[in-house]
């Protein structure tokens, strides 16, 4: 999520906790409960969406991760296997395609290391015999094969799953707007009321409607950040 996202989020909650914390000041205020109760509501709707699109990516990351993994160590594996029996048997042209480092395989794109695997496995034709001396069998071929077909699989969840995350993100900014609106146009205009009567309160208010940009050592107003919009536009 992006940082200037998550100081405005930070800010929001920062004001729905002044304000639970005083709601004796505030509460016989009608507008403004009902104000502080939408805004409740849309930062928990956030927080939700928020907790859903991490999830989504930490079990993705952990899937994909162990899955490639386990391709890039059996192919190279295979690899070396054929690496050896072609530098014994003066195939120059095997020896050539397989002479890698595994680094090389961690690389590559997940396109591409699922078409590299599968070079490598074409490799073993016409030497299935001579090549279960050096480990190549007909159990590793196979579970290579396996772990190709399931990456491969695992691919377009993959696509779906990043547009997903695109959509959630795109929501997420919708309801932090709508959330900012509240504040600007509700809240922020119905403190004014309380200026004169609570000083105390509606300073503290005042600070806790600061946008503080957790990357610098200044802080940003809301008026800041729609000038800085306003240019980006």
């Amino acid at each position: 999520m992006e940082k200037r996202f998550e100081n405005k989020l930070i800010m929001l909650k920062a004001v729905l906790s002044l304000l639970q914390q005083n709601q004796s000041l505030w509460q016989t205020n009608a507008p403004l409960n009902a104000a502080y109760n939408e805004l409740r509501s849309y930062v928990a709707r956030i927080e939700q969406a928020k907790q859903d699109i991490s999830q989504t990516q930490a079990g993705l990351a952990i899937q994909k991760q162990n899955l490639q993994e386990d391709l890039i160590e059996k192919a190279f594996e295979l690899a070396s296997m054929l690496f050896a029996f072609a530098g014994r048997t003066n195939n120059t042209v095997m020896k050539a395609k397989v002479d890698f480092p595994i680094s090389q395989l961690k690389m590559l794109r997940d396109g591409e290391l699922a078409t590299t695997c599968r070079n490598i496995l074409t490799l073993r034709q016409g030497n299935e015999g001579p090549l279960v001396e050096y480990g190549v069998t007909d159990e590793k071929v196979n579970t290579l094969t396996d772990l190709i077909n399931r990456y491969e699989q695992e691919l377009p969840n993959i696509r779906v799953t990043v547009s997903e995350r695109k959509a959630i993100n795109e929501n997420l900014k919708t309801l932090l707007n709508e959330a900012m609106d509240i504040a600007s146009k509700q809240i922020d205009r119905l403190m004014i009321g309380l200026k004169t009567t609570q000083p105390g309160f509606y300073a503290s208010y005042t600070n806790a409607r600061k946008i503080v940009d957790y990357g610098t050592r200044y802080e940003k107003t809301d008026e800041t950040e729609e000038k800085q919009e306003e240019t980006v536009k």
